[in-house]
């Protein structure tokens, strides 16, 4: 499995590889030719070499490095938007639904990140977000939903509907210690 990272986060991911093979129990290796990391699994389990990927792969979004080990876990995933491959290659369309992602000061990242409890990272022509399994199709759906030029509070009213849903799944679900 080989992952490239762009130019600027390459000292980074290689300042954590020590840290990552530790917890992955894979080989990584870095190519100083080609600018790339190769994942060798070394265990039985090659879902560990998956996980690194993903490691590696939120880091060259931008992700910080307490966000992006999240993604050793189980509960946690990474999903990524390629917005120029849903919207082309026009540089002022990627732009404005950017805009309308990250929203005036922040705002429509941030709500759509507090709803969620996900962390949103906008990197070039990608949207990276990083959250738990129950959570990555609400988040996408919204985003998605933005892309499409639907309404802030449009998305936001799917937010409030759709995290009073999981509540309600939960609520109906949990074990009877907890009711």
């Amino acid at each position: 499995m080989f992952i490239s990272v762009p130019d600027e986060k390459i000292e980074l991911v290689k300042s954590l590889l020590p840290r990552l093979q530790e917890i992955s129990g894979v080989k990584i290796i870095y190519d100083e030719r080609k600018k790339i990391f190769e994942i060798d699994p070394t265990n039985e389990n090659p879902y560990s070499a998956f996980k690194a990927a993903s490691v590696i792969r939120a880091l060259g979004l931008g992700f910080s490095v307490n966000d992006a080990m999240k993604l050793m876990s189980d509960e946690y995933q990474l999903e990524v938007i390629d917005l120029k491959a849903i919207l082309g290659g026009n540089p002022d369309t990627i732009k404005r639904i950017k805009g309308r992602i990250i929203g005036e000061g922040g705002k429509a990242k941030k709500i759509l990140q507090e709803y969620t409890s996900a962390v949103i990272s906008i990197y070039e022509h990608y949207v990276g977000i990083i959250s738990t399994n129950e959570q990555t199709p609400i988040v996408r759906k919204a985003i998605d939903m933005l892309i499409e030029g639907r309404e802030h509070s449009t998305v936001y009213k799917f937010l409030d509907k759709a995290e009073a849903d999981l509540v309600r799944q939960f609520s109906k679900n949990r074990p009877n210690y907890l009711k």
